[in-house]
C-alpha cells in the first residue's frame, strides 16, 4: 500500500514538473531586470499611483480654472396680480460666479505638484517593492532547485549502495539486517526527493503567476552595491517626503481657505412699476463675501496639522525602519560569507572520513550502519555547501535590496 502511494505522488510530481518544464528552457530567457519589470506591470497596485497622478492632474485644472467653483444660474420674477394687480412686473436673470480668494490659485497648484510628485515616487517604491519580492522568489526558486538535485543525487546514490548490500547479502557476505538498513536509507531518500519536487513545482508555479514569464532567468547574481548607508534617494524616503510635502500643501491650503469664496454676480433686471408705465432694464452686479470666524475654521485647520504631524512622524520611522533593515542586512551577509568557508572545510572533512570508512566496510571491518552514517554526513556537508553559496547571493540581493538599488 505504501510502495502503491509512493508510486502515485511520484507520478503526479512528474506531471507537474513535466507541465512547468518549459520555464527553465528556450531561448531568449529573461534578465533580472526583465523579471522586475514583467512582474511589476503585474502588481496589483500599480494602478494606486496612476490615480494619484489623475488626481493631481485635476487639481491642475481646477487651479487653471478661471473660475473658483461651478456658476450657478439665478432667475427670479415678481408680481403684484395677486394682490394689488396694478401691473408690477419684475424679471430678473444672472449668473452667480465664486471668485478665488488671494493666493488660493497658487496654494491649490502647489498641492497639484505635491500630489504629481507624491505619485511618481509611489511609482518607484512599488518597482522597489516588486524587485523584493522577486528578488526573495528567484533565490527560493535557486535553492529549492539545490534542494531537489541534491535529494535526487542523495536516492541515486542509496539506491546504488542498496543494489550492492543486496548483491553482497545473495554471495553470503552480509546479512539481511544490513540491506534492511539500506532499504530504509533509500526509502526515506525517495521521500525526501519527492517533497523536494513538490516544493520546487509550488515555487515555479508561484513565479509565473507573478511574473506571467514561462521562462527563469539563468542568472540572477548580483554585485554588492557600492554603498555603506540608506541614501535619501531610497525609494521609501523618497516617497514618505513626498507624502510629508504633499501633506504640507494640504495644510497651508486649509489654513489659506478658512472662509468660504466670495460670490460674483452679473445679472439684468427688468421692471414695470405699473401696467400704464414701460419695462425699464438695468445692469445687476453684485459681490457677496462671507463672513466668517476663526473658530469656524479650526477643526479643519488641527485636522490638517494632525495629518501633516502624522506624516512627519511616518517619514521618521521609515527612514529608522530603513536602517535598522540596513543592519540585519549587512550582519547576514557576513554571516553567509563566513558560513560558505565553514562549509568548504566541513566537506572536506567529510569526503576524507566517507572515503576511509567505504574502505573499512569494503575490508570487512565496519557495518553498514556507520557507513551510512558517514554517507549521511558527507551528503550533509555537501548540501550546506551548495546552499552557503546560493545563500550568500541571496544575502547580497537582500542587501542591496535594503539600499534601495533596484536591478537595472
Amino acid at each position: 500500500m505504501h510502495s502503491l502511494q509512493s508510486v502515485r505522488k511520484g507520478i503526479l510530481v512528474f506531471c507537474l514538473l513535466a507541465a512547468l518544464q518549459p520555464l527553465r528552457a528556450g531561448a531568449g530567457e529573461p534578465t533580472l531586470p526583465d523579471t522586475v519589470q514583467a512582474a511589476f506591470q503585474r502588481s496589483p497596485r500599480l494602478e494606486l499611483s496612476d490615480a494619484m497622478r489623475h488626481s493631481g492632474q485635476a487639481i491642475r485644472r481646477q487651479a487653471s480654472s478661471p473660475l473658483a467653483g461651478a456658476p450657478s444660474l439665478l432667475l427670479r420674477h415678481e408680481s403684484d396680480a395677486v394682490t394689488e394687480d396694478d401691473g408690477y412686473r419684475e424679471w430678473e436673470a444672472g449668473v452667480e460666479m465664486p471668485i478665488w480668494l488671494p493666493g488660493q490659485r497658487d496654494r491649490r497648484g502647489k498641492v497639484a505638484d505635491a500630489v504629481a510628485g507624491e505619485a511618481e515616487a509611489l511609482s518607484k517604491l512599488q518597482l522597489w517593492r516588486v524587485a523584493g519580492e522577486v528578488r526573495e522568489l528567484l533565490w527560493s526558486l535557486f535553492i529549492a532547485e539545490s534542494e531537489q538535485a541534491l535529494a535526487r543525487q542523495a536516492f541515486e546514490s542509496a539506491k546504488t549502495l542498496e543494489n550492492d548490500i543486496a548483491r553482497r547479502v545473495t554471495a553470503g557476505e552480509l546479512a539481511r539486517t544490513e540491506l534492511i538498513l539500506a532499504q530504509k536509507e533509500t526509502l526515506a531518500r525517495e521521500m525526501a526527493m519527492m517533497a523536494a519536487d513538490a516544493d520546487y513545482a509550488a515555487l515555479l508555479g508561484h513565479y509565473r503567476l507573478v511574473t506571467g514569464l514561462a521562462v527563469l532567468p539563468r542568472h540572477i547574481d548580483e554585485l554588492e552595491a557600492n554603498l555603506t548607508a540608506v541614501t535619501d534617494g531610497h525609494p521609501a524616503l523618497v516617497a514618505a517626503r513626498f507624502a510629508t510635502d504633499r501633506t504640507r500643501a494640504e495644510r497651508d491650503q486649509v489654513r489659506g481657505e478658512k472662509y468660504e469664496n466670495p460670490l460674483l454676480y452679473l445679472g439684468s433686471k427688468t421692471e414695470r412699476p405699473e401696467s400704464r408705465d414701460s419695462y425699464q432694464t438695468a445692469l445687476v452686479v453684485q459681490i457677496n463675501v462671507p463672513l466668517g470666524t476663526s473658530g469656524d475654521a479650526a477643526p479643519n485647520t488641527a485636522k490638517a496639522e494632525l495629518r501633516l504631524s502624522e506624516a512627519v512622524s511616518e517619514l521618521s520611522s521609515v527612514h529608522r525602519e530603513l536602517e535598522n533593515d540596513l543592519i540585519e542586512a549587512t550582519s547576514e551577509k557576513h554571516r553567509a560569507s563566513q558560513a560558505v568557508e565553514l562549509s568548504k572545510r566541513r566537506r572536506q572533512l567529510a569526503e576524507e572520513g566517507l572515503r576511509l570508512t567505504r574502505r573499512s566496510f569494503e575490508l570487512g571491518e565496519t557495518d553498514v550502519f556507520t557507513l551510512l552514517q558517514a554517507r549521511a554526513q558527507a551528503l550533509q556537508s555537501e548540501h550546506d555547501l551548495r546552499i552557503s553559496r546560493l545563500e550568500r547571493g541571496r544575502a547580497i540581493a537582500r542587501y542591496n535590496q535594503a539600499l534601495g538599488v533596484v536591478p537595472e
